[in-house]
């Protein structure tokens, strides 16, 4: 269904972020790969942070083929290859900031591709090694410090021995269980990042979550990630500018007249005198023509972009900590043009940017609080009034707490409405068909239908009646717009690896363009 046309931002060991541990094995002719996506959320936006953001790659020596990509629970500490199988022993884990020490071991079976948990109950691996072909030694961290301050210090040391490792069946309680000793991880020896260096020939270019992405009528591609504040791809795959960012940008507003690009960039974090945290945010406009950048907006907040297709622009303030809660409202020409109160920002509740919008859209929370009761509001930039249109959750039985997501406007033969992506609240996580896109008539709110699925929706955009929705499954999806029917469903895949859409645009009825986890842009033909 989906058929990837180009990859660009790609490269050798793309797949699995920044390297935290890396075991080259010439005999198998395999480079394995324990990484991290980053921090797959920030202020304005938390639809992907059920995700892990651990990785373990299986690639050819070189990195040019990934052959297997997992995402662990907890990320990797250590792996080992089996002295004589095509196994892997991968201890992974880490410490909550709490008091918990989790983590797993598993076997990855370098020719199938598998993956095997042993463990019986989630602890960290901090170390393994393989002592002959039947005996895999491991230390565990204790299980917590609550108790105990001394456990950072310490491991238990544990033996598994089997005689045939190609079966083996979760380990037996006594396998796990040995006395606490002093215990400090090995000496570094050469950088994760300098070995796939010199393994790809210099080759490699690590990159991060692509957040935004953007396709010019031209042909030339804008994305926002990790890093960078804001890049142009050519047509001809070749890049024509890159603006780096210590933080990086988080979303693109394209002005009406197609010269320049305002681009939210991440916040920056400072102590206050009186000691608070303060989280600063900016949006700066940049030429398309060379990326430099023309003007900046620093409100003093950290912030959220919502826009109009006429150029009018609202950044809202993110910081949870804000007493004030300040929407700075932006005219076409980029001029501050006052400042309206929406309420406190939540960022796994108000989430609510909306694509190709005639109006300010925005939730904000009922009663006295801010996460309760939210409702869909509207915004006139010129009167500055604050206009509350319906409630976001439909189902008066269910009354529950509807989450935010992607938003974009439609206007068709059904009428005017907004196709929204969210979740329902429920204290024990995120449940089955607890995930929905919804379609909502203006200016009431009455539901034309509403799809139920599993994982947070990442993105949405719009194209001749058809919606498409990115999943963090993987899954990227095509809905028609007035009905909700699904035209097809497809897992999105790079080579022969897994790959998640963190953004999408549709810019005609036939091509979509994914930015993604690992910093890839894919641009792709649709049905």
């Amino acid at each position: 269904m989906l058929k990837i046309q180009r990859v660009l931002g790609g490269g050798p060991f793309a797949e699995t972020g920044d390297a935290r541990v890396v075991l080259v094995d010439e005999r198998l002719g395999v480079t394995i790969v324990g990484g991290s996506a980053g921090r797959l959320q920030w202020a304005g936006d938390g639809t992907a942070d059920r995700l892990s953001d651990a990785l373990l790659g299986v690639y050819d020596l070189d990195g040019t083929v990934c052959r297997w990509l997992h995402r662990p629970r907890w990320p990797v500490n250590a792996v080992a290859v089996h002295p004589s199988l095509p196994l892997a022993a991968v201890g992974t884990g880490s410490y909550d900031g709490g008091y918990l020490f989790e983590g797993e071991l598993l076997l990855l079976d370098l020719a199938a591709g598998t993956v095997t948990s042993l463990l019986p109950h989630p602890r960290q691996v901090r170390s393994l090694a393989w002592r002959d072909a039947r005996t895999l030694d491991f230390v565990l961290a204790p299980p917590d410090d609550w108790n105990a301050p001394q456990a950072h210090g310490q491991g238990h040391p544990c033996t598994a021995v089997r005689d045939d490792w190609t079966a083996p069946g979760a380990l037996r309680p006594e396998e796990v269980s040995a006395p606490a000793a002093p215990f400090s991880p090995a000496p570094d020896g050469r950088p994760p990042e300098e070995t796939l260096d010199g393994l790809s020939g210099g080759r490699r270019e690590p990159r991060r979550q692509v957040w935004a992405v953007e396709a010019l009528p031209d042909g030339r591609i804008l994305a926002a990630s990790e890093g960078i504040a804001l890049e142009c791809w050519q047509p001809s795959g070749r890049r024509a500018f890159t603006v780096p960012d210590t933080a990086g940008g988080r979303q693109i507003q394209v002005t009406p007249d197609g010269g320049s690009a305002w681009v939210v960039l991440n916040s920056q974090t400072r102590r206050t005198e009186d000691g608070r945290q303060r989280s600063l945010g900016s949006a700066a406009r940049y030429s398309l023509a060379d990326g430099a950048r023309t003007a900046v907006l620093a409100p003093g907040f950290s912030v959220t972009l919502t826009a109009r297709a006429d150029g009018w622009m609202a950044l809202r303030d993110v910081d949870h900590t804000s007493t004030v809660q300040e929407t700075l409202l932006v005219s076409p020409g980029g001029a501050e043009a006052g400042r309206v109160r929406l309420g406190g920002f939540d960022l796994f509740n108000h989430p609510f940017a909306v694509r190709h919008s005639p109006d300010l859209f925005f939730l904000r929370g009922g009663g006295g609080g801010a996460v309760e009761g939210k409702r869909v509001a509207r915004v006139d930039p010129l009167t500055r009034a604050v206009t509350d249109l319906f409630p976001l959750e439909w189902d008066t039985a269910r009354d529950g707490r509807l989450f935010g997501g992607p938003v974009v406007h439609v206007r068709d033969a059904a009428g005017e409405a907004l196709v929204h992506g969210g979740a329902v609240h429920d204290g024990r996580g995120l449940l089955p068909g607890n995930v929905f896109v919804a379609r909502r008539a203006l200016p009431g709110g009455t539901v034309a239908w509403v799809l139920t699925a599993d994982h947070n929706v990442t993105s949405l955009d719009i194209a001749d009646g058809t919606v498409y929705a990115a999943l963090t499954s993987g899954t990227v999806m095509a809905l028609d717009a007035v009905t909700g029917e699904v035209r097809w469903s497809d897992r999105l895949q790079v080579g022969a690896v897994p790959a998640v859409a963190l953004s999408l645009t549709a810019p005609s009825p036939n091509r979509l363009v994914l930015g993604t986890t690992d910093g890839r842009i894919l641009d792709c033909t649709v049905p």
